[in-house]
């Protein structure tokens, strides 16, 4: 006999069992359905301590956690199903409309006098207290996105340059508080995970780690006796505090570093954790404007770089720029006025157009590096012996048997960003 339960179900999770009394072994799969669209087939392969006492499922492992890469949009209604995938039955209790969040809008709930997206008067209140000194005026982030060996540290040495912009000037340019602030958001907002995160009884942990917050589960929201405002709280309230607070802090902080640097900066310069998804938009939340910036670069060169640099194997460095080539395409899919798509040989051979499409993309003038120090930091970084060097060397580089493999496999990628086959 087959049972299940949606025990959870909000903006950003769902959570609940599935399972066959008359199979316990059986490991069933659930689909997840928002607004009539299949965005998830996972299995429930969790271990359930209730259900394993109950002698009827074998040893209990049939919970499923499903986290949304990202929330459902606050600001309009969603009619979220979960359902076993082998009949398309829904799961009891597994069909919820979640209506528009109270307050909430299509768009930032409101924009501050310094130009970025606040989360609210209380937010704007509780900004942190800086340096009187600094100049006033908010900041806004120039995130630099790209897989490994791409060229995002000859860029960052290119922004670092302008007065308009402001970066952590330690070559190879790694400061990224963005991505580090990323990282806690997404573990602060997640929902509780007793099993293998923060367990109630052991909030005090090893002392080094925080994990999810584990009353962020159906067993605390009973402490409520209905679940909007729960519901409402860890999905939009919490969130957008934490991504308010995340800001602020990166900005007071590039803030301080302008002032000690002597510019009248407008901008602030990271490179992005690679192609992390999550980072990207979490940039979005906290800022509401964003400047990316997306190198692409032909990645059998990408290939011959990664070898050397990593010492990587063929296989190995063939399958993450496989899947870098398709995250690529997925960025350029989402047609967002605030990506700028440019390739690294336009910008390694100082290519007019391409330099003119990102001073017009950022406001600001970028030029090319025609002296000796961005030769320096190629020597040190670099696995050519020049920038030009670096263009194409898959030619001389790549057995014709990996060639062949190459365009077979990224042809897409190819015929996207203007990389020809011969």
């Amino acid at each position: 006999m087959r049972g299940g339960h949606v025990d959870s179900l909000s903006r950003r999770a769902v959570s609940g069992w599935a399972a066959d009394a008359e199979r316990p072994a059986l490991r069933l799969t659930v689909s997840i359905a928002v607004d009539g669209v299949n965005v998830a087939d996972i299995v429930a392969d969790r271990l359930r301590n209730d259900l394993a006492s109950l002698g009827r499922f074998g040893d209990g492992r049939h919970g499923f956690v499903y986290n949304f890469p990202e929330p459902l949009a606050a600001g309009r209604d969603h009619v979220v199903v979960v359902s076993f995938t082998e009949d398309g039955k829904p799961l009891p209790n597994g069909r919820h409309t979640l209506t528009r969040a109270q307050g909430a809008s299509a768009g930032p709930r409101s924009i501050g006098a310094r130009g970025v997206a606040r989360a609210g008067s209380q937010a704007a209140a509780s900004a942190p207290h800086s340096d009187p000194n600094l100049p006033e005026g908010g900041l806004t982030p120039i995130l630099v996105t790209a897989p490994g060996r791409s060229g995002t540290t000859l860029l960052m040495g290119l922004l670092a340059r302008t007065q308009e912009i402001v970066a952590a000037e330690l070559v190879p340019y790694e400061v990224r508080l963005i991505s580090y602030h990323a990282a806690a958001f997404q573990v602060l907002t997640a929902p509780a995970d007793l099993e293998r995160s923060t367990h109630p009884d052991r909030l005090e942990g090893d002392g080094y780690h925080v994990g999810f917050n584990p009353f962020h589960s159906p067993q605390y929201a009973q402490a409520f006796r209905t679940p909007a405002p729960v519901r409402d709280y860890f999905d939009q309230f919490a969130p957008d505090r934490l991504a308010g607070c995340a800001r602020d802090l990166i900005e007071e902080f590039y803030r301080r570093l302008a002032h000690d640097k002597g510019k009248q900066a407008g901008f602030f310069a990271e490179k992005g954790n690679n192609l992390h998804k999550p980072t990207r938009m979490f940039t979005r939340r906290a800022f509401g404007q964003v400047r990316e910036l997306v190198i692409v670069r032909d990645p059998r060169d990408v290939l011959c770089s990664h070898m050397a640099y990593f010492s990587s194997s063929e296989d190995k460095a063939f399958a993450q720029l496989t899947h870098a080539a398709k995250q690529l395409l997925a960025i350029r899919d989402e047609a967002r006025e605030d990506i700028h798509i440019l390739r690294y040989e336009d910008m390694v051979r100082g290519d007019d157009a391409c330099f003119a499409a990102m001073s017009a993309f950022l406001g600001v003038r970028i030029e090319p590096d025609t002296g000796e120090r961005g030769r320096e930091v190629f020597r040190r970084h670099g696995t050519s012996p020049s920038p030009e060097a670096s263009v194409a060397r898959w030619r001389s580089n790549l057995p014709n048997a990996l060639k062949a493999r190459c365009a077979a496999d990224w042809a897409d990628f190819f015929a996207a960003f203007g990389y020809g086959q011969d």
